[in-house]
């Protein structure tokens, strides 16, 4: 029942997180046609300084929320006390970075940029605590809802901004805009009259100051290499190297984050009983695999029609982007159950072994390879040491929860091998047809070939699950739940 309660949470989370994901693609595809790559480059600077504040005083008090048997309400009155602190501190310290960064990269607009985006955790940090008690129920409809709410504000404002000014300011509107609508949003979901209190607040630190660090340093991993590229390279390549990453992870992030969610929800409940988390953890890992893999090998094959296409002739660069980053990321969610479970048990410091490791690896790599090699040199090196933490995460797990490496990578040979052969496929059709210079026909080619590797995909995967005897696993789920969907 507890199995089927958060499979169904990952499947409604994932819908909604693949709308919201949609409208990023097509606020993308809009920003890109108005405005040039040194305008993404210069808020992408701006951006970074507000992800890696936000990060380094990051409370995630409503995990430690979650994890609980039950909540009481004066917990929850100190997590709202607690974020709205965070909120004007990290205020503060973004406006305070405002001359430094404008000083250091020789851009005055970079002081008015972040003083209007130190606004944005004053207005997020201010959202209804009372959500918690949705995700401590498995109910994760209401808080995707909040977020799909304020995303679909947001885009509307920004578009609107970029056709009237054709300025960066679009971006940063839709920043702003976003969190002030989920915030308004979140008390008509959840009604919450604002008590400020901090008795049992060490208890909720706790917990979350080993999370704080540990999305401090992934947050610091995942936004220093952009103020080296900008700085080593220029805004200009920084612009196109945000918007390739952005679309290499986009797909697949969209998935992850919701399945992650409901599994953390899973995790904790079957705590004291590590059969049934061996066995969960592998489930996770192949639904995890099965369903994010096409993605990410897919789009890096498809990637210079993709960008031809949408993006058009300013954003060449951004090809070699996704070439390089999208597969790697599509098997970083090999590791992401790891990253749940350490959190349910409350044993969230393994991630942030984890995640020094990789900061420790990943800037110098960047950083030489930026240096030496320019934008390609940057990407190949970050690619490479995200395979190389894949492959530690996959050790520490071995420690963690006693499966060995060999059994988590054999618990998805269908899936490498339907990949492989659907990569196969695309690329054999890509060199049999002539590209043409008409979007009419642009449009029918990608469509051709999107819709020829996911059949590959997808009959390769069902003969090899059929020759293997059907055992338990993603694709029984799937087929369960498509029959019961006929059913109904």
């Amino acid at each position: 029942m507890l199995g089927h309660k958060v499979a169904l949470g990952a499947v409604l989370l994932t819908a909604l997180q693949l709308l919201m994901r949609f409208v990023d693609i097509v606020s993308l595809v809009i920003m890109a046609r108005l405005l040039t790559p040194a305008d993404f480059g210069l808020v992408a600077l701006a951006a970074s300084v507000l992800a890696i504040v936000r990060a380094t005083t990051e409370l995630n008090v409503g995990d430690a929320l979650v994890q609980r048997k039950e909540i009481d309400p004066r917990d929850v009155d100190t997590a709202f006390t607690l974020n709205a602190l965070r909120a004007l501190l990290v205020a503060a310290i973004i406006a305070a970075t405002a001359w430094p960064m404008a000083t250091f990269y020789s851009d005055a607009r970079l002081i008015a940029i972040l003083l209007v985006l130190s606004l944005v955790p004053l207005l997020s940090g201010f959202t209804s605590p009372a959500l918690v008690h949705f995700l401590h129920r498995l109910e994760y409809g209401p808080g995707a809802r909040v977020q799909l709410i304020g995303r679909m504000v947001g885009f509307v404002v920004a578009v609107a901004v970029a056709y009237v000014t054709l300025s960066y300011w679009a971006l940063i509107a839709s920043q702003l805009v976003m969190p002030l609508v989920s915030t308004v949003y979140s008390y008509i979901l959840a009604p919450y009259r604002p008590r400020f209190r901090l008795a049992g607040a060490r208890s909720l630190l706790n917990f979350a100051g080993w999370t704080t660090a540990s999305r401090f340093i992934s947050t610091v991993n995942l936004q220093s290499d952009r103020f080296l590229i900008g700085h080593i390279l220029g805004k200009a390549q920084l612009g196109q190297y945000t918007v390739g990453s952005d679309m290499a992870s986009m797909a697949t992030y969209a998935f992850a984050g919701p399945i992650m969610e409901t599994m953390f929800g899973g995790f904790a409940r079957l705590r004291g009983d590590p059969d049934r988390m061996r066995a969960a953890y592998l489930k996770a890992q192949r639904m995890l695999v099965i369903i994010l893999l096409p993605f990410g090998f897919g789009l890096a094959a498809v990637a210079d029609h993709i960008v031809r296409l949408v993006l058009g002739p300013n954003w060449d660069s951004v090809v070699i982007v996704i070439y390089w980053l999208a597969p790697v990321v599509s098997l970083q969610v090999l590791y992401l159950p790891l990253l749940s479970l350490s959190m349910a048990v409350g044993q969230p410091k393994v991630l942030v072994v984890r995640e020094a490791v990789n900061f420790g690896m990943r800037v110098p790599l960047t950083l030489g390879g930026a240096w030496y090699f320019g934008l390609l040199g940057a990407v190949v090196a970050r690619s490479l040491g995200g395979l190389a933490i894949i492959g530690m995460t996959l050790m520490i797990a071995r420690r963690f929860v006693q499966i060995s490496v060999v059994r988590q990578l054999s618990n998805i040979w269908r899936s490498l091998i339907s990949v492989a052969v659907m990569v196969g496929g695309v690329e054999l059709l890509k060199h049999a047809i002539a590209p043409f210079p008409d979007t009419f026909t642009q449009v029918v080619q990608l469509a051709a070939l999107v819709a020829t590797g996911a059949v590959l995909y997808a009959c390769t995967h069902l003969a090899l699950w059929v020759a293997a005897r059907r055992p338990d696993g993603a694709e029984q789920f799937i087929f369960n739940m498509i029959s019961k969907r006929g059913k109904a």
